[in-house]
């Protein structure tokens, strides 16, 4: 049960959890207290003074409610004579050096300073001396420019980078009236994270060298999606101009999947959604060019060209191939178009691991799977193992994750990779192996740690002690595994592994050793934002043997002996992603060739329709993210011309068929998912939310 204080705040009286700040407790019963040090991701600093109130019985004067914890009993006036003189005292103090330019500033209109300044300053200013002035703005780094001028030395941005991405890259320079931030040796600011102190300064003096001078915030509308960009689902605010232009995206709080975090991959990378060469109208191949043309001619001219196809061959000579950059219900009703309507099982998505799997290597991802656990459960994990994972590179706000576990809740990381990574100089052990010996080496780290905690017979035939690698290995399990839950994170993707079969077997090896000792969860590093929604809905050929994970359907393109007539490609650029001469000339030998895509693309120009497809940010759907979470992306903004949605466009082409397909709504279309996949079965549109769910939704167990 919780411990509860009670309290007593301008007469008002409240019961809080003991040890809560006395700002956030404030704050929880809508109690204003201004502020520009603190933040709650950051923790107390206690710099700025701003947030002083009185307390009852205490004679020091005013104290400062961003780092003072609750107690019981206690009495505080945040009006009073004292505190209002003080805190006008504190932003006179504040504005002293301010170039007070909020006409031109970028913070004008949604600057704390501002607002703050209004409701708690003084109304006029004492101060007649010349201000102190600097070089403006001057660049930080490739993103950001700085404005000594407007800092207000709240050092957030400054903790941001020591605390939380630890890269140490912003610091306070000098001392006293002399201060300011800045880098050492003025080096570059670079980093994966760099737009989060721009969204973590409470004034301009932080602000973004893409979008600078470029709109007003009173011009903007924010409205909520999902990251597109990698498999964790950031949560954002897309932020809308007037004529529909996307003008930048903004974190959104979701503890449980990005803690506020973006990366820069995913705040800046947004303008392929205005790009002038966005697809406005169906196109069809005309001689060697396009011509636009009404959707009712293109999709006319496609199932002209698949009737044909079909009169004398099985359906499987048409495939089709999906982003797993699209939503949920896109994958779904092509499935169903491939399935339902031409009758072809031959359906797969891409990127994805290159190689099928065996009947064991199946096996052994559906354990894997079993052992999933939610991103937050990593703060209870005392031991994080990355096996050729690399999050820093993948998905950057893992690597937040990470560094809060082992820095706030005492977790110990443990590195093995064929490379140093990032995180490497973090890892209380670290452990290095050749590139084609991954799956060798997880075995053998299966079998030191039985041998070690006496959990079952040693995994190796010949001993630990016999193989080559045996000593490093003993080291390893030596240092990395602390008493406690285990989290285990690996790269799903197996670009550089032979045969990602034998690794998942590794990998659920050491899993089944690791759940015999204690409590441990998994966490797949895929390829793109949907790709656990894509292996869901079951985007995948089948095998002969019953299996669900064949080989990619890329591989049926181009030979001699290929029957392959016609190919729906939805999203993926097959031509520059593989680079392979045979994909490319089977592309241009195929009776039909369908792309939809956002722009003409290297496979879309060997294409014979290509249809316009919406953006994320230009319709309604789910997707799921590495932790098989189900996360609502939402019309922003409307789609440019007359593009619409994968799955608009597959209904209405189903239209033309004996089977057509009735769905009008991205809603009807996940009910269908649900009655379809068992893991999606008690989840309706309206649970998902704006923080989204987790089917069967479980904490770090065996698995």
């Amino acid at each position: 049960m919780e411990d509860l204080v009670t309290i007593t705040v301008d007469s008002q009286e409240m019961q809080v959890p003991k040890g809560t700040l006395l700002w956030e407790a404030c704050k929880s019963h809508g109690i204003d207290i201004p502020i520009f040090c603190y933040h709650t991701k950051l923790g107390p600093v206690g710099a700025c003074r701003t947030c002083l109130v009185e307390q009852e019985g205490i004679a020091k004067g005013p104290i400062t409610a961003c780092s003072t914890p609750v107690s019981d009993g206690m009495k505080i006036r945040t009006r009073s004579p004292v505190v209002q003189k003080a805190q006008k005292g504190i932003f006179e103090f504040l504005l002293l050096n301010h170039p007070l330019d909020c006409p031109i500033c970028d913070r004008g209109g949604e600057c704390p300073l501002q607002d703050q300044t209004f409701a708690y300053g003084p109304g006029s200013s004492r101060y007649v001396e010349p201000k102190r002035h600097h070089v403006k703005p001057i660049p930080l780094g490739p993103t950001i420019a700085l404005d000594r001028e407007r800092c207000v030395l709240c050092w957030r941005c400054v903790r941001f980078t020591s605390e939380i991405a630890e890269d140490k890259s912003i610091v306070l320079l000098d001392r006293g009236d002399h201060s300011s931030v800045g880098t050492f040796q003025d080096e570059p600011y670079i980093s994966n994270f760099s737009g989060n102190v721009v969204e973590l300064c409470p004034v301009g003096a932080l602000t973004s060298r893409k979008q600078r001078f470029h709109f007003r915030p009173w011009e903007l509308q924010n409205r909520p999606s999902i990251c597109p960009h990698c498999p964790m689902g950031c949560n954002i605010n897309v932020s809308v101009r007037k004529n529909d232009e996307v003008i930048r995206f903004l974190s959104r709080d979701n503890p449980d999947v990005d803690n506020s975090w973006l990366c820069d991959r995913g705040r800046y990378n947004f303008e392929f959604i205005n790009s002038p060469e966005r697809l406005k109208a169906p196109l069809l191949r005309r001689d060697e060019g396009f011509v636009e043309v009404s959707w009712d001619r293109a999709l006319g001219f496609i199932a002209a060209r698949v009737k044909q196809i079909l009169v004398d061959s099985e359906p499987e000579a048409i495939i089709g191939i999906a982003s797993p950059r699209l939503s949920n219900e896109d994958l779904w009703v092509f499935k169903r178009f491939m399935n339902d309507v031409i009758g072809s099982d031959a359906v797969d998505h891409f990127p994805r691991p290159s190689q099928a799997l065996t009947g064991s290597g199946e096996r052994a991802m559906n354990r894997l799977d079993e052992a999933l656990m939610p991103i937050s459960d990593l703060r209870k994990a005392k031991t994080i193992l990355l096996l050729g994972a690399d999050p820093s590179a993948r998905e950057p706000v893992l690597e937040l994750h990470i560094r809060d576990a082992v820095n706030k809740h005492g977790g110990r990381l443990a590195v093995m990779a064929h490379d140093e990574i990032t995180l490497s100089s973090k890892a209380h052990a670290t452990l290095s192996y050749p590139n084609e010996q991954f799956e060798q080496y997880v075995r053998a780290l299966a079998s030191g740690l039985a041998d070690a905690r006496a959990v079952g017979p040693s995994q190796t035939d010949t001993g630990l002690d016999a193989w080559a690698g045996g000593s490093e290995i003993r080291d390893f399990v030596g240092k990395a595994f602390a008493e406690g839950p285990v989290a285990v994170i690996y790269d799903d993707t197996f670009k550089d592994i032979r045969d990602p079969s034998g690794a998942l077997e590794a990998i659920a090896q050491l899993i089944e050793v690791l759940a015999q000792i204690g409590p441990v969860g998994v966490l797949p590093m895929l390829d793109d934002c949907n790709s656990m929604g894509a292996r869901d809905l079951g985007l995948l050929p089948p095998m002969s043997n019953g299996g669900k994970w064949g080989p990619p359907l890329t591989s049926q393109f181009g030979g001699a002996t290929s029957r392959l007539r016609g190919a729906f490609v939805l999203g993926s650029n097959l031509a520059e992603d593989l680079h392979d001469t045979n994909l490319i000339a089977g592309l241009r030998d195929l009776e039909l060739l369908v792309v939809s895509e956002l722009i003409l693309t290297d496979t879309a120009k060997h294409a014979d329709v290509i249809l316009p497809a919406a953006s994320f940010a230009e319709k309604a759907g789910t997707f799921t993210n590495t932790e098989r979470r189900i996360q609502r992306i939402s019309e922003t903004v409307p789609s440019p011309g007359i593009a619409r949605s994968d799955w608009e466009m597959l209904v209405d082409l189903s239209q033309y068929f004996d089977r057509p397909l009735e769905f009008a709504a991205a809603e009807e279309v996940w009910d269908d998912i649900r009655r379809a996949v068992t893991a999606y079965s008690d989840i309706s549109y309206e649970d998902v939310g704006l923080a989204g769910v987790r089917p069967n939704a479980g904490s770090l167990q065996p698995a």
